[in-house]
């Protein structure tokens, strides 16, 4: 079936038809004559027309001459049967295609319309579920034209290699009799299916075996068959075709340690037929339709070419099969399937191998056989002693050594091997055994037993003569007994079906066996533990059952066991009260919680154990209905206890019996699919038989052990797993839910219903993440499988909105589950996007797993279109086009683009998804609006475009796009640095012809420019050369230097400066020479436009353009030292003459004047010799600007004059000049000259300034976001200037540390930000910083005074007293945990001068010691505070305090809280006082939907409430959380934007 886009009418169509053999027209079988096709059936009857064609035909050789119809019936050639007439049919449908074949299509484009086409590319591509394969492309060679009427043909082939559906995508892109360019896709769909399955069979190797014939003399014969290290490979090969097969090969590849041959059977080689014999040597064996199969056995022996270390490794890999076929006429099919893998070889150091024995070994007579020893290791070893092993009894060994019995041989080398004979004699007749042929290393003292026990089988003489039939001699029964020996083993159906080998009988097992140890030690010994104890079952049920059991209990802890008598008559609930005593006493050990070493792996092995005891019982035990059901009753009893150690230990062995079960039951499925297919081919061939006998019991069989593990399935789920889905333990849970995910997803025909589903969506709403998670996995699985979604629609529509919800959860793991979950929902079109609002929110958001995930969930669902079966939108457009995704992706960025940091945000989170951002061609294309086969787009459009190129070139070298909270460098392996370097050079590649064009086209649009100018920077300079494209590169650069005059913003000058820069750093010869010239030129140019703005300035004209070119200077002086002395004695006179230049202008000219006096320094301090004249003229200048800037600060200061801006700015440029000439900097050297220290009272000054600063409302700062440079014009740049002083000691820090630290939480987490920063510089400085403290607290005291006595209300008092608190409350926390004990002192010392300051004037200022000092007093140890309090107490013993009680109340407050922290332990310090616990998994967020409980049995923890509660004061004031994410910060930027907008209105 095909499908196209619709674009209007077009004027091609494909047309494809597959191309196939014909088959043949089968007619009845009726005789044709060709005679009739020239004559009617009336033409004999005619006397005359009969004589004459009976002579002509008479004439013909071997032509019968009776044209009568009644001869037609009559059989004359062996072929006539057949019904073949010699016609050939051709395909009358598309077919079936299978897996292995070549597909060959015929396709047509056909030209329907009116008009002729043009120019027409024809693409043919194959679209798998993996990949997209190229079959035709002719845009190298277009067909010319097709004309009205006409068509253009072609033959595409391609080789099947996948399975599942394929598409044949078929497009033209050609144009019409208009000259539009249209596109035409169309989609041929189709499925592979797989031709034949192949079933393997590996049966294990035998090590050697013996047997006795008999002979004609009076002895008996030893006749000895030896295939040691054989392996037997058996095949089936089942044909899913609705045709025959002819296999023409079967061949097994076996790998390079073995070698594999094809066992026949004697009594399939028939001679070939006398018909045939000539034309097919080798007739193909025919696998019929329908179900037909073949068996193929192949023997595998070890390679003699292999060398001896791979022996020694050993392997189990066995090979891969080569099948090839053809159908009914020749058509051909190969398959290959994987690696055949059988039972690891293991391989001994020392191996013995039997060389050479006598045919005939006659009783009591010695004989010789040959043995080779070889030395499978890397070192040499030996020499060896070889002899038979000696039993403990006395009894006569049937077959002994004659002569020596030991043999001395050499010493080996590395893989080295020993030929020699051995002389034995047998003494005795009949079925003996034989001991093992040891060897004795004597130099490491170690002994081998390299040849295990052999059987031998003897008759009488007499016996043999009569089965001899008297006839024979005795080499015809020899030759007929060696044959027999060597004939293959013959496997019937039953053989094929057995999944467990048979247990070896011989094998001698332990008394007694401990199985808690087994399950303790090693995982590779329980198998064969395992096997022991079903051995043991089966000889003695009850004494295993109670060995399992007492395993089952110690599991749990217990040290209980049942005796083997009392195992009948022992009740469940007993053993399970008992046990429950046994924890309460303490009696019960915890293996699976336990950090014991030997325990490490108890719980993996635990789990191994019940998986290896079901799968080995599969043939007996497990369907006996005693053993299981009574392990089952007590695992289920043992769950419902209360000590958690049983519960969790049972709950754990009863989910694996589980998926244990669903093991076997799917073995056994496949066992039943497999017979009831045989049963159907067979009941076709033959009604009744013992075979079809044989067939239907094994059928029923099957079906009965599926009900019986089903029933034992809903036992276990409905006693233990229905309770403890629920428990109160987390781990318990999950391990239900993980369980129930696997039962679901591996045997749905039980579990893929509601009545289990249901667990998997009500513990979505589990309080614990991990249980969360657990539910979304297991769901993500289901809807990852597309059969099981119409089974889930019922599910789906109940519990849809709680996924959607739980993209948001508040565990970083769950949430990026539930993303993934709801991709598949998604994917089969089970919600509508109307519900994925919420998730695209999620794109902004701080953690980086989540906006990836959600990144990954719009390209598949918006850009991609992957989960529409019908995209919306652009149609008529190959959908997954690098253009068609870009203009999805900016249908998404309009929705942000008021905001360029969260269109980066957006970009970043798809960029790893969708390659179409790494196609610069298209996207440049698509700026150029070359060839658009999207339509127009808007100029908002084209701004998201260059934003997108731009952020995605950033990120393909490397870059951070997303604005990071720390600086931290970035490390990067050597093979990203590899592709980064590539990506280098395909941007340069792509961008080189077509950059020039996008400067010219955008270089005045501010919006684009800043980006596009950047992205020279992150191109690889001298491919230009290499490309001979300087011309190119020269556009470029002088475009951005145009750009540069052009523009007057920011951030457009400021990438224009970088860029040229950039240009004339990094680029090579000619092309450096061009970019330092034109650099030269810009600085010149600017030069001269600046004299001409002053002059204009002078002038009386307008200031603008001198304003835009100080920017210019100031971006470019950011960089590079381009200001002269004489232009800067221009500006300073600028300056000076003209005081009433508007506001903005001043702070250009005193930044370019800073900047100038910055690049002098620099000149100054590293140039090796100073002139005197150099120093003065720095001096000099630097004067100047102190003059200016004081001027200022008093005009500042005293009127107001200006703005806030320019006060900002003169804060700013203070302290910067103050710490750059600091005098401490320059002291003791050749440039002490330099050394400035400015005066207390512009320190005075300057500090008041910034107190003003401070004090200024928001809505100053709100107006100042809106301007250009907003980061270095807000209140924080007078709080980081401040600090910087005191930080620098340009001040002491006694004088302006206490002033700038009493501000620390007045004004914003902004500002207080910069003041922790000054204290951690502090404490890191200074021995001891309480004076600094306590001066802080007096500060903030004394403000609360001042208020109070200049009666400022009611209010500001009680403001300024609780920020005096919360300023103690600040300082005090910082002492927390081991910081007490480490700052003692500290903390004494405040605490004391606090009460000394109280003190000086008591009562008035007993408040300070309730407000300030009480939070220190706290802090401190019980000793520490039953000394201040008696120093308290002691200041008031003569103290009148009911004169004041009120004044006096607060001293009393003091005490009081002073003794109820001495009422408390000294190891119970609340430690949780202003600590902020740090939230694991994602951020805090704003509001937190309260999820359903549906577990009440605990209460939250202290831990919980302090996470979840907080500080209340903290998250209502003004403060936020350290650890906020930037992205919240750009939120409440773009909250208060919106706010201040709705005032405006």
């Amino acid at each position: 079936m095909s499908t196209g886009a619709t674009q209007g009418p077009h004027s091609l169509a494909f047309r494809v038809m597959r191309l196939c053999k014909p088959s043949f027209h089968v007619d009845p079988p009726l005789r044709i004559d060709p005679f009739d096709l020239l004559a009617g059936e009336d033409f004999s009857d005619d006397p005359a027309s009969a004589s004459l064609l009976r002579r002509h035909l008479s004439s013909a050789e071997g032509v019968d001459s009776d044209l009568s119809y009644r001869n037609r019936f009559l059989i004359s050639h062996p072929t006539d049967p057949i019904g073949l007439s010699g016609l050939l049919l051709l395909p009358q449908s598309f077919g079936a295609i299978y897996l292995g074949e070549t597909f060959c299509s015929y396709i047509s484009v056909n030209n329907s319309s009116t008009s002729q086409v043009r120019d027409v590319t024809i693409k043919a591509e194959i679209q798998t579920e993996r990949q997209r394969i190229l079959l035709l492309d002719t845009s190298k060679s277009p067909v010319e034209s097709i004309r009205t009427g006409g068509r253009y043909d072609f033959i595409v082939e391609h080789d099947v290699k996948e399975l599942g559906a394929h598409t044949l995508v078929c497009s033209a892109l050609y144009n019409d009799a208009d000259g539009e360019r249209k596109y035409l896709p169309q989609f041929f769909k189709f499925v592979v299916a797989n031709p034949l399955s192949v079933r393997t069979k590996v049966i294990t190797p035998i090590s050697l075996s013996l047997s006795l014939s008999p002979a004609l003399s009076d002895c008996c014969a030893l006749q000895v068959r030896v295939v040691k290290e054989t392996t037997f490979l058996e095949a089936c090969i089942e044909n899913h075709t609705k045709a025959n097969l002819f296999m023409d090969q079967v061949d097994f590849e076996p790998a390079k340690q073995w070698t594999a041959l094809r066992l026949h059977d004697p009594s399939s080689q028939h001679p070939p037929s006398s018909v045939l014999g000539g034309i097919i040597p080798n007739p193909p064996v025919i696998i019929r339709s329908g179900g037909g199969i073949h068996n193929y056995l192949y023997k595998l022996v070890p390679s003699a070419d292999v060398s001896g270390q791979t022996k020694l490794q050993g392997s189990s890999i066995l090979g891969k099969f080569q099948i090839t076929w053809r159908t009914n006429l020749g058509e051909p099919g190969r398959l290959q399937t994987q690696q055949i893998l059988g039972a690891p070889v293991s391989r001994k150091e020392i191996n013995m191998r039997v060389v050479e024995v006598p045919t005939a070994i006659h009783l009591n007579r010695p004989f010789s056989a040959s043995l080779n020893l070889t030395n499978q290791t890397d070192r040499q070893l030996g020499p060896f002693e070889v002899s038979l092993l000696q039993d403990e009894s006395q009894m006569e060994k049937p077959v002994a050594i004659n002569g020596l019995q030991k043999l001395m041989l050499p010493r080996l080398e590395a893989f080295g091997s020993s030929d020699f004979q051995l002389n034995l004699i047998a003494s005795k007749l009949g079925v003996q055994k034989i001991g093992g042929i040891t060897t004795f290393d004597t130099r490491e003292k170690k002994t081998y037993e390299l040849v295990p026990e052999m059987e031998k089988r003897t008759r009488d003489q007499d016996q043999d003569d009569d089965n001899s039939g008297g006839g024979e001699n005795q080499n015809q029964k020899q030759e007929r007994s060696t044959s027999q020996d060597q004939k293959s083993p013959e496997l019937d159906d039953d053989d094929f079906q057995e999944t467990r080998p048979q247990s070896k009988r011989s094998r001698t097992l332990p008394s007694h066996q401990n199985l808690i140890e087994v399950v303790k030690g090693k995982v590779d010994l329980i198998p064969k533990a395992v096997k022991i104890w079903v051995e043991r079952y089966e000889n003695s049920p009850n004494l295993a059952t109670s060995e399992l059991l007492s395993m089952l209990f110690q599991a749990c802890g217990a040290k209980y066991s049942i005796k083997e008598h009392l195992l009948d008559e022992t009740d469940v609930d007993d053993v399970v009260v008992a046990l429950v005593n046994l924890a309460r006493s303490g009696e019960i050990e915890d293996y699976h919680t336990s950090r014991k070493k030997e325990h490490k792996n108890f719980k993996e092995n635990l789990v191994s154990f019940w998986n290896c005891l079901i799968t080995e019982s599969q043939n007996g035990p497990l369907f006996d209905k005693l053993l299981f059901d009574k392990c089952m009753d007590f695992i289920i009893a043992l769950s419902c206890t209360p000590p958690r150690v049983y519960r969790h230990t049972a709950t754990l062995m009863g989910l694996q019996l589980v998926t244990s079960f669903i093991s076997v039951a799917n073995t056994l499925g496949s066992h039943r699919e497999t017979t009831q297919r045989q049963l159907n081919a067979e009941t076709k061939k033959r009604p009744d038989g013992p075979l079809l006998h044989s067939l239907n019991k094994r059928l029923s069989l099957s079906h009965q052990h599926i009900t019986t593990l089903e029933d034992m399935m809903r036992k276990i789920f409905t006693g233990l797993f229905v309770h403890r889905y629920r428990d109160v333990d987390p781990d318990i849970r999950m391990s239900c839910i993980q369980s129930l995910g696997i039962w679901i997803s591996s045997y749905p025909s039980l579990f893929l219903q509601d009545l289990y589903l249901k667990y998997l969506g009500w513990t979505l709403n589990d309080k614990a993440a991990g249980v969360r998670k657990a539910s979304l996995l297991a769901l993500r699985k289901l809807y990852e499988m597309d059969e099981n979604v119409p089974t889930l629609g019922l599910f789906t529509e109940r519990f849809s909105n709680r996924m959607i919800e739980m993209a948001d959860d508040v565990d970083l793991s769950a949430a990026v589950c539930a993303i993934g979950l709801v991709k598949q929902l998604l994917r089969h079109q089970l919600i509508p996007d109307d519900d994925l609002g919420p998730l695209y929110d999620l794109l902004i958001d701080q953690p980086q797993e989540i906006r990836r995930a959600i990144g990954e969930l719009v390209y598949d669902h918006l850009i991609a279109q992957k989960f529409n079966s019908s995209p919306s939108g652009l149609t008529g457009h190959d959908d997954s086009s690098s253009e068609i995704h870009i203009f999805r992706m900016l249908q998404i960025l309009r929705e942000f683009s008021t905001d360029p940091i969260l269109s980066v945000y957006v970009i970043d989170d798809v960029w790893e998804y969708m390659k179409a951002m790494k196609d610069w061609k298209c996207i440049i294309s698509m700026l150029l609006d070359q060839n658009p086969r999207t339509g127009s787009t808007t100029d908002e459009d084209t701004t998201n475009l260059v934003r997108l190129l731009f952020a995605s070139i950033r990120k393909a070298v490397g870059e951070k796009i997303i604005p990071s909270t720390d600086n931290r460098k970035q490390y990067h392996s050597k093979a990203q640095r590899e592709m980064f370097e590539n990506n280098r050079k395909d941007i340069t590649v792509a961008m080189m012809k077509n950059y020039p064009q996008l400067l010219r086209k955008f270089m005045a649009d501010k919006a684009k420019v800043s980006s596009l100018v950047e992205i020279v920077m992150f191109m690889k300079l001298e491919l230009y050369s290499l490309k001979r494209q300087e011309q190119s590169f020269k556009a470029a650069v002088r475009l951005i230097k145009d750009a540069f005059f052009m523009n007057g913003e920011k951030e457009a000058l400021r990438s224009c400066v970088k860029a040229i820069t950039f240009c004339a750093s990094e680029s090579k010869g000619e092309l450096q020479d061009f970019s330092r010239g034109k650099l030269k030129d810009l600085e010149d140019t600017l030069f001269d436009k600046l004299t001409s703005a002053i002059k204009e300035v002078k002038d009386g004209n307008d200031e603008y353009s001198l304003l835009v070119n100080l920017k210019r200077l100031y971006e470019l002086q950011l960089l590079k030292p381009v200001l002269g002395e004489s232009m800067y004695d221009e500006l300073a006179m600028t300056l000076h003459d003209f005081r009433n230049l508007d506001e903005e202008v001043i702070c250009f000219l005193l930044l370019n004047m800073h900047m100038y006096v910055v690049w002098s320094l620099h000149s100054v301090v590293n140039c090796e010799t100073v002139s005197e004249a150099s120093l003065s003229s720095l001096i000099s200048k630097r004067d100047i600007l102190f003059a200016e800037l004081t001027y200022f600060l008093n005009g500042v200061e005293e009127s107001r004059k200006y703005g806030n801006q320019l006060a900002l700015r003169i804060c700013a440029l203070l302290a910067e000049e103050w710490c750059l000439f600091r005098k401490s900097t320059f002291e003791s050297s050749k440039l002490e000259m330099l050394g400035y220290c400015p005066e207390s009272v512009i320190l005075k000054k300057f500090w008041k300034l910034c107190e003003e600063i401070f004090n200024t409302s928001d809505e100053t700062d709100e107006e100042d976001e809106n301007k250009e440079y907003v980061a270095e014009t807000n209140r924080d740049v007078a709080a980081i200037a401040a600090c910087k002083l005191v930080n620098c000691g340009v001040v002491p820090k006694d004088y302006l540390g206490p002033e700038i630290i009493s501000h620390l939480v007045m004004h914003g987490p902004s500002v207080t930000e910069v003041i922790k920063n000054l204290i951690t510089c502090l404490r890191k400085t200074e021995d001891d910083i309480s004076s600094i403290y306590m001066e802080s607290l007096k500060r903030g005291y004394q403000r609360y005074e001042s208020e109070l006595s200049c009666d400022g209300g009611e209010s500001r008092v009680e403001k300024c007293l609780q920020v005096c608190r919360e300023l103690a409350g600040r300082l005090s926390g910082m002492y927390v945990g081991a910081a007490r004990n480490k700052h003692r002192l500290e903390i004494l010392s405040v605490v004391k001068e606090g009460v000394e300051f109280a003190f000086r004037d008591a009562p008035k200022q007993m408040l300070f010691l309730e407000v300030a000092i009480l939070p220190f007093a706290t802090r401190l140890s019980v000793p520490d505070i039953i000394d201040i309090k008696r120093e308290v107490q002691g200041r008031i013993v003569h103290v009148n305090t009911d004169e004041d009680p009120s004044g006096w109340r607060p001293c009393f407050t003091f005490l009081e809280t002073l003794e109820e922290k001495c009422l408390k332990t000294e190891d119970v310090q609340d430690d949780k006082e202003g600590v902020a616990v740090k939230r694991k998994g994602r951020p805090k967020k704003r509001a937190e939907t309260e999820r359903k409980r549906l577990f009440d049995e605990e209460s939250g923890s202290d831990e919980d409430e302090s996470i979840s509660g907080g500080s209340d004061k903290e998250d209502k004031g003004d403060f936020v959380d350290e650890d906020a994410p930037l992205i919240e910060t750009i939120r409440s930027a773009a909250r208060r934007r919106a706010l201040r907008g709705e005032r405006s209105k």
